[in-house]
């Protein structure tokens, strides 16, 4: 057994009890959480204010007394196929490597460097981004409390004859437009769908991921279903629970549901279904089911065809 092999599982699960649980204890070394900040404005004179947006980060509180998470170990046993007591030895041992070679990453996770305040980590951006959500990118902006006054637009007077002629030249034109419709067939309109960002965040969301420039990026478009052999569909199993990957998010049911149908024309062997948010205000479009956050994301990774502000979602007590 490497150590490499031990810091690989190590970080994986790190990573796993961040994002369920906004926490992570580590016996020798101290504890991980995620803390959540709100927006506030700050005062900075002459009627103008610093917006500071709400924010999502990892902090870090060394404690080398602190006792593992429960299920740190336990998942330690079970991968690498060992004892309980030696899995614990193996942690003691990578955690006593880590601290020894300070300053240093670890890639997945952070960096741990040392300063007079004692043993500091700075998140890697990736995973800054991830814990971030739909707040990554956001920075303060300045604002003024008063808005400036505009100048007034006075109302031109039209003279009558002008006015005259617009009406006539309007009724015309409508005359001719109903004229040529009945004459042509319509021209059916196929619904355009837009990527949207997650919704507001819920007790069910686990983390997304963050935007970029993406609300312009159209779905892709669903092969020519005459052309495809008809083949099961896959659902999500909602028993099994897991994790899948949210592309879209509709008020609208009957929305949602078309999106879902052009995806799985697309991937058809991959379970595909609608969410609802525990509010039931949104039907979220959900492709895939993982055991993991890691294979989720490894998914997604696969499917290029899914926008970039997809997120991943924990299947628990939602309606499918």
């Amino acid at each position: 057994m490497t150590s490499e092999k031990v810091l690989i599982e190590f970080t994986a699960f790190v990573r796993e009890l961040l994002l369920q649980h906004d926490r992570a204890d580590i016996s020798g070394l101290g504890t991980l959480k995620i803390e959540s900040t709100p927006s506030k404005h700050e005062p900075l004179g002459d009627g103008k204010f610093m917006v500071h947006p709400t924010s999502r980060r990892i902090s870090f509180e060394e404690n080398p007394a602190t006792e593992s998470s429960p299920t740190l170990i336990p998942s330690l046993t079970a991968k690498l196929g060992i004892a309980d007591t030696k899995a614990s030895e193996v942690l003691d041992l990578l955690i006593a490597e880590i601290l020894s070679q300070v300053p240093v990453c670890i890639p997945g996770l952070g960096t741990f460097t040392r300063s007079d305040d004692g043993l500091q980590f700075t998140t890697e951006p990736e995973l800054a981004a991830v814990v971030s959500g739909i707040y990554a990118g956001l920075s303060s902006i300045t604002v003024e409390d008063k808005i400036a006054p505009q100048p007034v637009q006075r109302r031109q007077r039209w003279p009558w004859a002008a006015v005259a002629v617009v009406v006539v030249a309007a009724g015309v034109y409508l005359i001719t437009q109903r004229s040529n419709e009945s004459n042509s067939p319509a021209e059916e309109m196929g619904a355009i769908f837009s990527p949207v960002v997650p919704d507001s965040a819920s007790t069910d969301s686990i983390t997304t991921v963050a935007l970029e420039d993406s609300l312009d990026q159209e779905l892709p478009t669903a092969p020519d279903t005459e052309t495809e052999t008809d083949s099961e569909t896959l659902i999500l199993n909602h028993e099994a629970g897991g994790y899948t990957l949210i592309v879209a998010s509709f008020p609208e049911e009957s929305t949602a549901l078309e999106v879902a149908e052009r995806y799985r024309n697309i991937y058809p062997d991959i379970p595909i279904g609608i969410l609802r948010s525990s509010d039931d205000a949104n039907h979220r479009v959900a492709i895939g089911q993982a055991p993991t956050i890691t294979e989720a994301l490894d998914l997604k990774s696969r499917l290029s065809d899914l926008p970039p502000e997809s997120w991943v979602l924990s299947i628990r007590d939602v309606g499918i």
